[in-house]
């Protein structure tokens, strides 16, 4: 998987490796009927487990409260310029599917034509899902629109934790994954990804640190799974799935 490894930032890969091979990976067949099976009896399927590492080792804490007032300004500043436009597509991008990323890929990639990619991409989310409520339940950062009633969100939101951004997390996996799938887009990946992360901020749900924070999640996790057979087998399904679905060698 050339794109990741050059790409999923070099110095975290070298500083990750030892941590990858030091915990029992899961080595689960690829997509087959007894995953999807499995898929649905187990609270979670995933290719990384909370209990193999602890993310926020390596994110860090949320920015003091000093950074978080100067961060809400910084997003009053947005609110008072967000457009229609922007107020739509942030609403839209609540929605956390690869195929959100049809818009730059074409009107063909579907979870209906495309299930081995489907499977791969929920898995993956089922992932960032796990890994994200680390972050989450530790440090419990209190969401924009409750720190400042002055916040006018106009995206779904939860009221777990702001840190990390599990869409940010989502969205930038999805990202480094699907590039590797199709470098031949992945300029185009990479633009949607960070525009997933910035709607987030225009609609007023999460800090600008909570998406750098999801970003930088994002690519620990891609890192670590490549040593998981699980992923390997399930990626060089959708690989073959997606490149012929779109006629690409």
């Amino acid at each position: 998987m050339y794109f990741i490894r050059k790409h999923a930032a070099m110095a975290l890969l070298f500083s990750l490796t030892a941590c990858a091979t030091q915990v029992p990976l899961q080595a689960e067949t690829a997509v087959s009927n007894t995953k999807m099976a499995a898929m649905a009896d187990a609270d979670s399927w995933t290719y990384l487990s909370p209990a193999q590492i602890d993310s926020t080792r390596f994110l860090g804490p949320p920015p003091d409260a000093a950074a978080t007032r100067r961060e809400i300004e910084f997003m009053l500043s947005l609110q008072a310029q967000r457009t229609p436009a922007q107020v739509k597509l942030a609403v839209a991008d609540h929605e956390q599917s690869v195929f959100r990323f049809a818009s730059i890929i074409g009107d063909g990639f579907r979870p209906d034509r495309l299930p081995l990619t489907a499977s791969l991409f929920e898995t993956l989310h089922e992932t960032g899902n796990v890994m994200e409520k680390q972050g989450k339940n530790k440090w419990k950062r209190v969401r924009p629109p409750l720190a400042d009633a002055r916040i006018q969100p106009v995206a779904k939101y939860s009221r777990s934790g702001s840190y990390p951004s599990g869409h940010a997390t989502f969205s930038f996996l999805s990202a480094i994954v699907l590039a590797d799938l199709l470098p031949e887009k992945s300029e185009q990946i990479f633009a949607r990804a960070r525009e997933f992360g910035e709607n987030r901020v225009i609609g007023g749900v999460h800090y600008p640190s909570d998406v750098a924070a999801g970003q930088r999640l994002a690519t620990l996790i891609a890192v670590l799974i490549q040593q998981n057979p699980a992923f390997q087998q399930d990626f060089a399904a959708a690989r073959a799935e997606l490149r012929a679905a779109m006629h690409l060698p």
